[in-house]
This record gives structure tokens, C-alpha cells and sequence, in this order.
């Protein structure tokens, strides 16, 4: 199945989105992060979208809020 995976990068607040082939909502997220890493994006997963638009639950793997030194 194809999920439209939309998220920030963590560092820049930037948008992202990518289609990710995967066979579950746990695949594609962690399919999405993988491939955002490779290009230097630390993401965080904001949706999963499925068919029809309908927006998944996904399993938060990591904590999304963190202090970073300037």
C-alpha cells in the first residue's frame, strides 16, 4: 500500500513529504524517517495519510520534544 508520510525536520521546522510504499502504517513511518536521515533531515513523523485521505495512527518510537545545545 502507498501512505503519504508528511512531517517537519526537527532542526528547521522545514516541511517534508514523501510517498512510501510499505505493507504498514509502522513500516512507512519508520521507511519515511530512514530515508530523511539518508538526506540529513531529522524528522518527525506530524501524519500518515491512506487511502481515501484518511489520516493513520502511527507508533511514536522516539520522544519528539528535546532540548538541543545552540
Amino acid at each position: 500500500m502507498t501512505y503519504l508520510v508528511v512531517g517537519v525536520d526537527h532542526a528547521t521546522l522545514a516541511p517534508w513529504h514523501e510517498n512510501i510504499s510499505a505493507r504498514t502504517v509502522a513500516r512507512a513511518a519508520a521507511e519515511a524517517v530512514e530515508r530523511a536521515v539518508a538526506g540529513g533531515i531529522d524528522l518527525i513523523v506530524a501524519a500518515v495519510v491512506g487511502p481515501n485521505s484518511s489520516v493513520l495512527a502511527h507508533p511514536v518510537d522516539r520522544r519528539v520534544s528535546r532540548v538541543r545545545a545552540a
